[in-house]
């Protein structure tokens, strides 16, 4: 992959979506697909959303021009691994179906039944185009074993992952985008050491769109990317994650694109079993994203955004170096970055909500309060007043 391929397909892609920002934020306004400030909203005054439409032109401008250099001016894509009996159409479309599934999100605000069900169908097509998981290497065995007719829902699964974190993470100026174009950093180190030139090109375009949107996207931003962009972000760091790492090696590699986007995952994990445990959809909104908490930790956007940042960097770095080692090695860097999840759970607190009922007044009745030294002068004030005033007046309630 010559150097003046990647940068005509860098350039191209990112100049489309450059180009087209200000087009998709004539096209939100027409269509009225606006985030007005809200209580879980961050911005302050009306922003336009469908960034993705710029998105998903500069994307299809990258393949395109792909397209051309392989067919018209003999670029060699230098495959030593290739995906067999790939239907690039189908795959193409299912793409665009995901992208659509979440422009249509951006206009007229699906349901999360809906739009779960569009994601299904979308990674489906992707999956039926020829981009699934297949098989994998057992760590200990060297043996390979395929998964049969697992393979589709074990692969449509590990898309819906991906699209899904990049959704979610999409709360911050700039931040879905900043992190997904670092991740692509990462994806794009894995895929060139195993020799897969054509998803090469991909992690070049995805990584020229985000920083391209990033003009307009990153604070104040004058345009959200949506659901039509974080939907399509998503897929695509998806299919590279399964057709240029996860295909290709272990059990443990399948986990190194997930633990590059460790900031995000984190995030989704925390966010599903929060929604759950408090009886809530899935789909739910709330404000207890990372994001948010950084927020009222006290930083600005700015930092917050650029701490997650940091973090995503730190997390791809220990990932690519985790994968170039084999045997103890590779388990001893996994378990240094175990250890680093469970602190930054720990530290910011992520799964407090979940866990609350299990320390909060074992044993007691009536009202949780946490149970801090703090609040045990109030607590046994507020029970003896309450059992004094029982006393003066016949029949009232007993005490909680």
């Amino acid at each position: 992959m010559a150097f003046f391929e990647v940068a005509i397909v860098f350039g191209v892609a990112f100049a489309v979506t450059f180009a087209c920002v200000p087009l998709a934020k004539r096209i939100a306004r027409l269509v009225g697909a606006i985030d007005y400030p809200g209580n879980r909203r961050v911005n302050t005054k009306p922003i336009p959303r469908c960034g993705g439409i710029a998105m998903y032109l500069g994307f299809c401008a990258a393949a395109f021009t792909v397209f051309v250099g392989v067919r018209f001016f003999d670029w060699e894509l230098q495959n030593l691994y290739v995906l067999a009996d790939v239907n690039y159409y189908m795959l193409f479309a299912g793409v665009t179906l995901m992208f659509l599934v979440g422009l249509i999100d951006d206009i007229t605000q699906l349901n999360p039944a809906m739009k779960f069900g569009g994601q299904i169908i979308a990674s489906l097509i992707v999956v039926i185009a020829g981009i699934s998981v297949g098989s994998a290497r057992i760590p200990i065995t060297g043996d390979y074993v395929t998964f049969g007719i697992w393979d589709y829902p074990i692969s449509v699964l590990y898309l819906l992952v991906f699209v899904n974190i990049t959704n979610l993470i999409d709360g911050l100026d700039g931040l879905a985008s900043g992190v997904v174009a670092i991740v692509s950093c990462a994806l794009l180190y894995l895929v060139m050491m195993r020799g897969f030139m054509t998803m090469a090109f991909v992690c070049v375009g995805l990584i020229a769109i985000c920083l391209a949107f990033l003009c307009y996207n990153f604070f104040p931003a004058s345009i959200f990317m949506g659901d039509s962009g974080s939907m399509l972000l998503g897929l695509l760091v998806g299919i590279v994650s399964v057709a240029g790492v996860a295909r290709t090696q272990s059990f443990v590699i399948m986990v190194v694109p997930l633990a590059i986007a460790g900031v995000p995952v984190l995030d989704t994990i925390s966010a599903i079993i929060r929604r759950l445990r408090g009886h809530q959809s899935i789909g739910q909104a709330d404000q207890e994203h990372i994001h948010h908490k950084l927020l009222r930790s006290g930083l600005s956007q700015k930092r917050s955004v650029a701490l997650l940042w940091i973090c995503t960097a730190a997390l791809s770095v220990v990932g690519c170096v985790g994968s170039s080692f084999s045997g103890p090695v590779r388990w001893t860097i996994f378990l240094v970055l175990l250890v680093v999840v469970f602190f930054v759970i720990w530290r910011f607190g992520l799964f407090r909500p979940v866990l609350k009922h299990h320390y909060d007044n074992l044993g007691g009745r009536g009202p949780r309060l946490p149970r801090d030294s703090r609040y045990k002068a109030q607590l046994n004030a507020q029970r003896e007043a309450r059992q004094s005033g029982q006393s003066d007046a016949q029949g009232g309630e007993p005490d909680a």
